[in-house]
Order: C-alpha cells, then sequence, then structure tokens
C-alpha cells in the first residue's frame, strides 16, 4: 500500500499518453490500457475546463545567476549552463531572465539592452526521465537535453516574463534539481549605434570564412546539420538564409567566443585597436522561478511543436531567415494603395498544424500523441527580432485570429523602455483555455518592416498547453494494477501536444516601431 502511495503521487504528475515512444506496445493491448489507466487517474476536477485559480498555495521565488559571462567588446558567448532550482517534484507557474552585472560595491543591477544584447536564452530539462530524447538535435538546444520544462525568448524577456496560472504549470520530476540554458549574449557596450545595431544581427565575418578557398560557403555549410529546412515561399523569394551560398548572417555565424564584427577582433585584419579598447564586461543571466510543490491538482504544461514561420505541414522550419530591403528608410509603413499590404512590409505566412513536423527551439520535438487528440491552450507568444512589427496565428479556414502578438519598442534611456530593442512582446493568455486539435492547421503570418536589410530574423510562437484529462478515471485504478506496471507508467515518456490560442479584438496596424501593451488577456 505504501508503494501504491508514493507511485500514485508521483503518476498523478506525468500525461496521460505516456507509453508508445518507449515500449512501442500497441494501445490496443492490455498492458497499454493498463498503463493508460494508471496515468490518466486524475481527479475530474483537476480535468475542468472552468477558469483557473490564480492563487496557488505555498508560492515560492527563488532568484539565481548563472555562472559569469565575461566579453570584451564585440564578443559573442553563445553558451550552455546549469540552472539549479529546487528538487522536484515542484510545479513552476512562472520564469523570467535578464541580463545582469555587479556594480562596484558588488550590488546586481540589471545590464541596459544596449550593452548587452540578449538575442535569446533557451531553458529546457535534462533529467534522466528523458534519456531516451537526447540524441534529438536543433538549434538553440544543447545536444545532451530534452524537452521536458522549456521556457525562452530574447531582450523582450524581461518586459515579458512567462506566467502561468494554477493549476496550470510546468512540472519537474522527482529528483530533477536544475535544468539547462543556452545563454547567447552580445557585448556591444560602448560601440557607436551603428556597430552595435549591425551586430545584434551577427553578420558573417572573417572568423567565418574558409581559408582554403576564401568564401564563407565551406565553413559555414558545415556548422549546420541540415540545410533543407526553408518552406517554399522563402525558397521561391530566394532568401539568403536558405542556402550556405547565400548566407551572410544569422545564428551560424555568432557562435561561442566570435565578435560580432572584425573591428573588435584581435585576430582579423581589420581590428581596429581604438573602437575595441574598452574593458571586458562580466555579466550573467538572472534568472527567477515562482514555483509550489507539485499536487495531483496541477495540469502539467508541455510546449506545442507549432509553430516558425519559415516552416509549413511538412518542413520543420529554419529557425531564421533574412528580410531584404524593399523601400527607402523615409518611406510609409502605410497601405497606400489600398489593397491591405505595404509595399514596405515583408510578410511571410505559412500553415503548420499544431503537433506537426516543427523540431522547435524552445526544446519542442516530433508529436508523440495520437493523430487529433485534444489539447488545451493556454498561454501564446511570439519571438521577433529588431524590425519586427507582429506575428499572428489564425484559422485558415475562418479568418479567426487565436493570437496576435506585438512587440514593445522602447522609447527611452531607462532600463525596460531602451530605444530602438524591443522591451516585450503582448501574450495571449487564456482562461478558461482553448480546446484545439493536435491536427488542427494554424495560418502564421510573420511581418517585418523591409524599409532597411535585417539578417537571421525570427517569426516564433512560443506556445504553452496541456493534455484534456479523461474525467471517468479515478484514484481507484491505481490499486487495480500491478507494481511493476506503475513503475513502467513512472518511466514512460511525457507527451507533448500542440495547440494555438484564442480569439481578441484586432489592433490597429502598427506604424513605425510604437510601444504596445505588453500583456493581453484573452477570454473565450
Amino acid at each position: 500500500m505504501l508503494l501504491a502511495t508514493s507511485l500514485s503521487f508521483i503518476i498523478y504528475l506525468v500525461k496521460r499518453r505516456l507509453t508508445f515512444i518507449m515500449f512501442r506496445i500497441d494501445k490496443a493491448t492490455s498492458v497499454a490500457v493498463a498503463l493508460f489507466a494508471i496515468a490518466g487517474a486524475v481527479p475530474a476536477a483537476a480535468a475542468s475546463s472552468e477558469g483557473s485559480s490564480s492563487h496557488p498555495p505555498n508560492l515560492q521565488t527563488i532568484t539565481r545567476l548563472t555562472a559569469p559571462l565575461p566579453l570584451r567588446p564585440g564578443e559573442v558567448t553563445n553558451s550552455y549552463h546549469k540552472l539549479p532550482i529546487p528538487p522536484g517534484p515542484i510545479a513552476i507557474y512562472e520564469f523570467k531572465a535578464d541580463v545582469v552585472e555587479k556594480d562596484y560595491n558588488g550590488n546586481i543591477v540589471p545590464t541596459p539592452l544596449g550593452d548587452a544584447y540578449l538575442h535569446h536564452h533557451v531553458v529546457l530539462s535534462e533529467h534522466e526521465a528523458y534519456e531516451h530524447q537526447k540524441s534529438w538535435w536543433y538549434p538553440m538546444k544543447p545536444r545532451r537535453a530534452n524537452r521536458g520544462v522549456g521556457f525562452g525568448a530574447g531582450t523582450e524577456s524581461r518586459g515579458t516574463p512567462q506566467k502561468f496560472h494554477h493549476p496550470y504549470a510546468f512540472t519537474t520530476v522527482e529528483g530533477e534539481d536544475e535544468l539547462v540554458a543556452n545563454v547567447h549574449v552580445i557585448n556591444t557596450r560602448g560601440m557607436p549605434k551603428g556597430d552595435a545595431r549591425h551586430c545584434l544581427e551577427c553578420p558573417c565575418t572573417s572568423t567565418d570564412v574558409s581559408p582554403s578557398n576564401g568564401t564563407i560557403l565551406e565553413a559555414v555549410a558545415s556548422r549546420r546539420k541540415d540545410w533543407d529546412r526553408c518552406n517554399v515561399e522563402l525558397l521561391d523569394e530566394a532568401n539568403t538564409a536558405c542556402r550556405p551560398e547565400t548566407y551572410y548572417g544569422g545564428l551560424v555565424c555568432c557562435e561561442e567566443g566570435e565578435f560580432c564584427l572584425d573591428g573588435y577582433d584581435p585576430g582579423a585584419a581589420e581590428f581596429d585597436g581604438v573602437k575595441a579598447a574598452g574593458p571586458i564586461s562580466t555579466y550573467y543571466l538572472r534568472y527567477t522561478l515562482t514555483y509550489a510543490a507539485a499536487t495531483r491538482e496541477n495540469r502539467p504544461l508541455y510546449l506545442a511543436a507549432c509553430c516558425d514561420a519559415s516552416g509549413n505541414e511538412t518542413t520543420s522550419g529554419n529557425i531564421e531567415y533574412d528580410i531584404p530591403k524593399l523601400c527607402d528608410e523615409w518611406d510609409s509603413l502605410d497601405d497606400e494603395d489600398g489593397d491591405g499590404d505595404s509595399a514596405c512590409v515583408h510578410k511571410l505566412s505559412t500553415i503548420q498544424m499544431l503537433h506537426g513536423t516543427t523540431s522547435f527551439p524552445f526544446g519542442v520535438t516530433l508529436a508523440d500523441v495520437d493523430d487529433g487528440g485534444e489539447v488545451d491552450v493556454v498561454y501564446m507568444v511570439g519571438h521577433l527580432h529588431r524590425g519586427g512589427i507582429e506575428i499572428t496565428a489564425s484559422d485558415p479556414a475562418t479568418g479567426e485570429v487565436i493570437c496576435k502578438s506585438m512587440p514593445a519598442y522602447g522609447t527611452g534611456d531607462e532600463i525596460g523602455n531602451e530605444k530602438g530593442y524591443i522591451n516585450a512582446m503582448s501574450t495571449c493568455q487564456f482562461d478558461p483555455p482553448r480546446r484545439m486539435r493536435t491536427t488542427d492547421p494554424i495560418l502564421v503570418t510573420s511581418s517585418y518592416d523591409a524599409r532597411e536589410a535585417h539578417t537571421g530574423v525570427m517569426g516564433l510562437f512560443y506556445i504553452a498547453i496541456a493534455d484534456v484529462e479523461n474525467p471517468v478515471e479515478t484514484e481507484n485504478n491505481l490499486d487495480k494494477v500491478p507494481a511493476i506496471m506503475q513503475w513502467a507508467g513512472v518511466g514512460a515518456m511525457l507527451a507533448i501536444v500542440a495547440v494555438a490560442g484564442s480569439k481578441y479584438n484586432e489592433q490597429n496596424r502598427r506604424k513605425d516601431y510604437e510601444m504596445v501593451t505588453p500583456t493581453m488577456n484573452v477570454a473565450v
């Protein structure tokens, strides 16, 4: 009885369809049926679609720092770090992060975006419970990490904490006491404005040129596993990010220890000792978790595979793409001819299933659930780079806007309002959640200001979802299954399902880079 009681607590923390990846057992067999019964034994109240409570019990908060990130002017760090967290199982209700440093008195102070540009951080689980996933790889994910807990953002992270309401939370497993983070920061402190903005887009430099033939092609081609990931729309426009022979800036040219411009690289012929004379700056990624002990009432969250605007229903996506210059800087972004589009706005549209082929940068891999299974969408937020106007997710059949995420560009000099930088992204929060099927198509449209060219931009959605639980199954199921089968259920893989969000009122077309409200609550 003690064994069954202990196991039931752990089993309630895992999802319903746990087993077919690990054990490859047909669902029709009695063994699989038993395992599904174990994993699905949650109280009916936990599966309710009623609005969630905003005050889970015994919330606690921790704030910690990564290891130091010492950077010379123009230097890049694109490195991986262990993030200690309270021992699992815990339920994480909020994650936020920003770049900080220590002042002369040793106090921790936030760093302006104009000094240390947070290109992205991606935070994932690396627990042995997900051992069979560790060989899977995709950009912005360490080769030995899995897809359990997942958080991620860029410069917008300071103004856009990822926050979820009880009973929905990202949950950890027994014994899990750390996460792994990919932290990508560019040191632009003391740079002229033009140099700093150029650095933010990771231009290829002499470091990226092959010594054998003097071209970027050979060096860049070897750094990416697969160059056939752009959708038809990008290929038709011959987007320069899709092929190594035309690639000239982005993640591939922004690796650990590189310099963003030759003028700041001591090993480059164009090194400028005057411009690069600044001191080494030591930064940290500060991360804050708001959490509580995991309980049976929790609805564990996962990340949907959708959406990357550079992919489609058969192509996972290139993660990044380039924006060509379409207009002069003094031209208007307005729709002057009334056709619904501006000649100065680059739009990239694609359709992806909620949980289809995408191998997503925030830590999601291919679907592990039945085709067409139902899930609950809890939270959505877009990720754009400088020049981004908006990213939308909509129903391609009806035109219904599920979520529109828009950047808030700063207008001043103070922390949290740095001019010209994305300080926040508007979010879509669904309370009650929006129920979708994993095979539902989503039309994703990413829009960028094309009055100047940009390299390595992104058009991504971060989507947090929860499995739909079976309210008929009860705690009594646990007493009817042998202990060995309960252990099998604990060891099985957590299912991830995909989803999209909810409808809310359209906002006016953005003009230039004005501020927008960083968060929108969506009522269904």
